[in-house]
């Protein structure tokens, strides 16, 4: 508890302030009149006392940073703000992060489970089919882009053989079955890549583990090389494939802004996208934010995980890994 209240402390809240104050300033860099759009004329035709009016309603006539501390202090109470499109930002960010969630979710699950399996496999048979196959895999996952990677899944999948939706979403809570329809093909165009990466390092971190000295005597006494592989050897090739699994989280999250966009899926990041293309300043604020949010809470996830894998870590001390 003390080491959480420590993170949270120096390095979370410092890291959430400073991103908020670079969000901030980096929106009012896009180009474009966010209140010429919100009245639909780009032109500037409109008639100067509407456009004032607006400007004030949405607070941008004040100086930057008056509008930063005022954005910063409604975050607190749980307001954040109303989009140009008249809608509470609370409410087109409430309405897009289940479908975000399902599709990160099942994403995190395909890029796990078959990134560590196929890790596992390829260093085990060294040499073999599945080292053969994990190879293939992370070279397919890791030299095409992710939104190449759905649209050819799209074309397979959708197109050639019917198998899956194009586009859309039907929610978990509607209906399992039809949901996971629509979210096969992004969940693994976008959990693919992940699972190449964890493969690869998974992979690596078994082999180099099996080479240890306390491995050679596991073998030594007579244990089988299942008992080695599991009871002595995977554990401790787990701690590098986690620090990877943050930062593929953290990718998880930056490649859902394409996959969404590619296969219309309506969370977080579609709802970003739309409000770039608006310029839309606090749906962008928000979303980003709340990304970022996101992203330091798994760093500290992670460093919590290393604890429980190796027993040898301190609390103390994994703050500075």
């Amino acid at each position: 508890m003390t080491y959480v209240l420590r993170r949270l402390i120096t390095q979370m809240i410092p890291v959430l302030f400073l991103a908020s104050i670079l969000i901030f300033a980096s929106v009012r860099l896009i180009p474009g009149d966010p209140v010429a759009g919100a009245i639909g004329d780009a032109m500037g035709n409109t008639d100067p006392e509407v456009y004032e009016q607006l400007k004030e309603e949405l607070g941008l006539n004040k100086p930057m940073y008056e509008q930063y501390w005022i954005w910063l202090g409604r975050i607190f109470t749980g307001d954040l703000g109303m989009s140009l499109t008249g809608l509470p930002v609370s409410e087109i960010l409430w309405n897009a992060i289940p479908a975000s969630v399902e599709l990160a979710g099942l994403a995190i699950i395909i890029g796990f489970t078959l990134g560590l399996l196929l890790g596992v496999l390829a260093a085990i048979n060294r040499g073999g089919f599945f080292d053969w196959f994990a190879a293939l895999w992370t070279g397919w996952n890791i030299g095409v882009p992710s939104f190449v990677a759905g649209l050819v899944y799209l074309i397979v999948f959708s197109v050639w053989f019917d198998l899956t939706p194009v586009s859309g979403r039907v929610p978990l809570t509607e209906d399992p079955l039809r949901a996971l329809e629509h979210l096969a093909l992004p969940s693994l165009a976008l959990g693919g890549i992940v699972a190449a990466n964890i493969s690869r390092f998974t992979r690596q971190s078994l082999l180099d583990t099996l080479t240890e000295d306390y491995i050679r005597t596991a073998r030594s006494k007579g244990l089988t090389n299942r008992v080695v592989i599991v009871r002595h050897a995977l554990r401790p090739s787990l701690i590098p494939v986690v620090t990877i699994m943050g930062l593929e989280l953290a990718s998880i999250l930056s490649g859902t802004l394409v996959i969404e966009t590619v296969f219309t899926w309506p969370g977080l990041g579609r709802a970003l996208i739309n409000a770039v293309n608006n310029r839309d300043y606090t749906v962008i604020q928000a979303t980003t934010i709340l990304l970022v949010f996101v992203f330091v809470v798994v760093n500290l996830i992670v460093d919590l995980v290393y604890v429980g894998l190796d027993p040898r870590i301190r609390i103390g001390q994994s703050a500075e890994t």
